[in-house]
């Protein structure tokens, strides 16, 4: 089978690993201020006293190989993401076919508690000897892949801002929440909030949206456990769109405490609904986010988009890839129960 975004997926479940097998441990080692690498040799240590083998990945360049050697190897039981949701993302745009799971030992660690997976390698490691893979829904932007959401407009500008913070110094330092607090309020001073249109392109449903911060969730909650879109599940075929209407940094504060109520989506503002593909155009600059990471930029048409950067374009184009991986959880886990439709509010024209 071919994905939608041109790359190819093999029909049916993948055949389960030999017993015993081996497992690919992914890690970031300067995620959680250097415990990457802790966590990553304790799980192994776990894994090897079940009798199971284990390889690590340090490097993006060790990852591929893996990834790699693991599609081509039946007896692999899982990949596994060691670090924070800048890790996991890593792994899935490697387009792996062996079930991938989580150790977290990042800052938001939103993936790793949708799927209830904690920062124990021992608990992860009896996981992985007994544990069920689920498959699990991606998004993609303009080709790159993402598990948790894609966002336009303000969101997108203290992500990058915080970003260039991180780097500055030429080395990627560890974050924390608070770090958060100087992007946003440098964001509030100078973003200008341009307008956003959305054209959400599925068959029999089309239309055109018009605001100012836009997202597209395959997974319900964002930064600070905030439910912006309550509803996603991870396995409907679906993403969860969310436009926010009116521009500035009094309104955008507004919206976030509305988000923090959980009655955001009862706002006239705030559009909520349910697609398969959407596209976005500006006429003015907006900053993209995917994943909590910066993405890129929505450019003007008028803008001659950059080729040596080729995430800044002057349309981005969002859709989901229905069951794209699976996930290794507990057996025990299960999502959380969608919550029933609004009665009314919270759409816009």
């Amino acid at each position: 089978m071919i994905d939608t975004d041109g790359s190819r997926r093999d029909e049916g479940p993948t055949p389960p690993p030999a017993p015993g097998g081996w497992v690919g441990v992914v890690a970031n080692p300067a995620s959680g201020a250097g415990a990457g690498r802790r966590k990553a040799e304790r799980l192994m240590a776990a894994l090897g006293s079940r009798g199971v083998d284990s390889a690590p990945a340090w490097t993006p360049a060790d990852r591929a190989t893996l990834v790699a050697r693991a599609a081509a190897d039946p007896s692999c039981r899982c990949l596994v993401a060691v670090g924070g949701d800048g890790t996991v993302s890593a792994l899935i745009n490697e387009r792996p076919r062996t079930p991938i799971t989580v150790l977290r030992t990042g800052t938001e660690n939103l993936a790793a508690r949708h799927f209830q997976l904690g920062g124990d390698p021992d608990r992860l490691a009896a996981t992985i000897a007994g544990g069920q893979s689920v498959p699990v829904d991606l998004g993609v932007a303009n080709g790159r892949r993402f598990l948790l959401m894609a966002g336009f407009g303000f969101d997108g500008d203290v992500v990058s801002r915080h970003h260039g913070l991180r780097t500055a110094t030429g080395s990627v330092r560890p974050t924390h929440r608070a770090a958060y607090v100087e992007p946003i309020l440098r964001s509030s001073f100078t973003y200008r909030f341009p307008s956003i249109a959305v054209r959400v392109e599925d068959a029999g449903a089309e239309e055109t949206l018009i605001g100012t911060t836009v997202f597209a969730f395959n997974l319900p909650r964002y930064a600070l456990n905030l439910p912006f879109a309550p509803s996603a599940r991870q396995d409907d075929g679906l993403l969860d769109l969310v436009v926010f209407r009116d521009p500035g940094p009094f309104q955008a504060l507004y919206y976030l405490w509305r988000v923090v109520l959980g009655t955001h989506l009862k706002l006239a503002g705030v559009y909520h609904r349910r697609v398969r593909r959407i596209s976005l155009s500006s006429r003015g600059t907006v900053p993209v986010q995917i994943d909590g990471d910066p993405g890129g930029r929505l450019l003007p048409a008028s803008a001659a988009a950059d080729p040596a950067q080729p995430t800044t374009r002057e349309l981005w184009t969002v859709e989901v890839l229905p069951a794209a991986i699976r996930v290794l959880v507990d057996p025990s886990w299960s999502p959380t129960p969608r919550p029933a439709p609004l009665a009314a509010g919270g759409l816009f024209r």
